[in-house]
């Protein structure tokens, strides 16, 4: 009598359309978050160069502040370029760590958060390119008839020293003002009205001088050259704001297509994790049953011969 054991293991198949779609998901979040780490660190970049070129506009203007109206400097292009440039090094955390770690929310939250900044800089460089010198004008009071006073002539002196110019609007501002015997003056010849006239003029409103005598005075007011100044620096800040709103819409682009991708590889793993353990439920219970199968005798009988 001969006894038969069977046993045999069905081996679990993969199924090659997941793989590939799982390989075509994981190159393409890894270009997009190679990309997209690449515009977070242009941020980080621009950022820095917004707060330092404008807290130096405003550290520069600042000091000519007694000459501006109250609450003309609150919301400048200077004041809003060092929020936009904080709030770049700020959120790049959120690009950096939600591209590293692969998290949805935080991705998600960094493109939010980048079409905010992207309204705000829209909002900066209108402000930019719209503000005009008639504006800024009349906002500026330059005290000329103070000039008496040593805190007014000290910040009258360094601002027309700063833009080489004289006067409110212009040299003939002094015409009529009185100065004390300790201020540093120069004698000017000016023709006004036809007429050769000998006046004082302080120091800073010279050019060029001659021992006590000013051989060249400055043709421009104070307010005038102040204001062109700010329109001048107003335009660097909108064009530099225009650059970074470019790549401002990329950075947001290119995080909603890494939280895309996220949620697909995500998707993907689950029904290969999903996949593979139905075929390793279905291969147990195949296994089970050849088991039981094999554990089963069969005898086969033999003829048997008789003497």
């Amino acid at each position: 009598m001969r006894v038969f054991r069977m046993r045999s293991v069905t081996p679990v198949e993969m199924s090659p359309s997941v793989g590939a779609a799982k390989t075509e998901t994981e190159y393409n979040m890894k270009s997009i978050r190679c990309l997209l780490m690449i515009i977070t660190a242009m941020f980080i970049v621009v950022g820095g160069l917004m707060i330092v070129l404008g807290i130096s506009v405003y550290s520069h203007f600042h000091s000519f502040s007694s000459f501006y109206e109250s609450g003309m400097i609150r919301m400048t292009p200077s004041t809003l370029s060092v929020f936009i440039g904080l709030a770049l090094l700020i959120i790049s955390i959120f690009g950096f760590f939600g591209s590293l770690k692969l998290s949805t929310c935080m991705v998600n939250v960094y493109a939010v958060i980048l079409m905010l900044v992207f309204i705000v800089k829209l909002v900066v460089v209108i402000l930019a390119f719209t503000t005009t010198g008639y504006e800024i004008w009349r906002h500026i009071n330059v005290p000329v008839h103070m000039y008496s006073d040593p805190e007014v002539q000290e910040e009258i002196d360094m601002l027309q020293s700063s833009f080489s110019c004289c006067g409110s609007y212009s040299y003939m501002d002094y015409l009529d003002v009185v100065f004390g015997p300790n201020q540093p003056t120069l004698q000017a010849s000016m023709i006004i009205d036809g007429d050769q006239v000998s006046m004082t003029l302080p120091r800073t409103c010279c050019l060029t001088n001659d021992r006590n005598f000013c051989q060249r005075v400055s043709g421009i007011g104070c307010k005038d050259a102040l204001v062109n100044a700010m329109v001048q620096n107003s335009t660097v800040i909108g064009v530099l704001g225009i650059s970074v709103m470019f790549i401002n819409l990329l950075g947001i682009i290119f995080a909603l297509l890494l939280a895309r991708s996220i949620r697909k590889l995500k998707s993907v793993r689950v029904l290969l994790a999903w996949r593979v353990r139905e075929r390793v439920i279905v291969a147990r219970q195949a296994e089970e049953r050849q088991q039981t199968e094999a554990n089963q005798v069969y005898i086969d009988p033999q003829s048997s011969s008789t003497a």
